[in-house]
């Protein structure tokens, strides 16, 4: 079993959804092609912002370990299917590990229901079929990404990490170096721009 390293990942691309010299959609491409090489590259750039992503959904470490060696044999043996043009890379990756995440909420939830009750959950369903197949529609990504990508780096910075990693203020303020305050001040006016922009737009 691979062993994901939880550690804040300080080469963090400018925006995560973004493949623009196609390396993520080239190693998928020989994943579906039976390379086991580059399915342990692929698991190397993200494993470890999917890691922490799915720790703080799931607020349990052990489990979201599990859901990344989850996610990554689905892209493995769904990467035949992949299809650049209806989703980014990351995008097909974040929607397969938020799917395993939200079928392990949902069964956490039917415990503690009465146990004599039976509630049909598909534990084992294709993660991408889970609320959203795709994160979001084409359209709603391209809208999305090009309102991120008119901020400026610092505040895009931020808001990635807000968004994508669920990092809070002060996770924010000590993963760049910046003061709090800053921070604040930078997801607000990130959050303002890029939700007037996005009013244009009924999603």
């Amino acid at each position: 079993m691979i062993e994901p390293e939880f550690t804040p990942n300080p080469n963090l691309p400018s925006f995560l959804g973004e493949d623009q010299m196609g390396v993520a959609a080239a190693l998928i491409d020989r994943m579906a092609r039976g390379d086991g090489r580059a399915l342990t590259e692929l698991y190397g750039m993200w494993s470890p912002i999917l890691l922490g992503a799915s720790v703080r959904m799931l607020g349990d470490r052990h489990e979201a370990e599990e859901i990344v060696q989850d996610t990554f044999v689905r892209m493995w043996h769904r990467s035949v299917d992949y299809d650049p043009l209806k989703s980014p890379p990351f995008a097909w990756a974040f929607a397969v590990m938020r799917g395993y995440c939200i079928d392990r909420l949902r069964y956490r939830h039917r415990d503690k229901r009465d146990s004599s009750r039976v509630v049909p959950i598909h534990l084992h369903a294709p993660a991408e079929e889970s609320e959203d197949p795709r994160v979001m529609v084409k359209d709603d990504w391209r809208r999305i990404r090009a309102a991120l990508q008119n901020l400026p780096p610092d505040e895009r910075e931020c808001l990635e990490l807000a968004v994508f990693l669920e990092y809070t203020h002060s996770e924010i303020s000590a993963h760049l170096g910046t003061p709090l305050g800053t921070v604040k001040n930078r997801l607000r006016r990130a959050l303002e721009k890029v939700r007037n922009q996005l009013s244009r737009y009924e999603f």
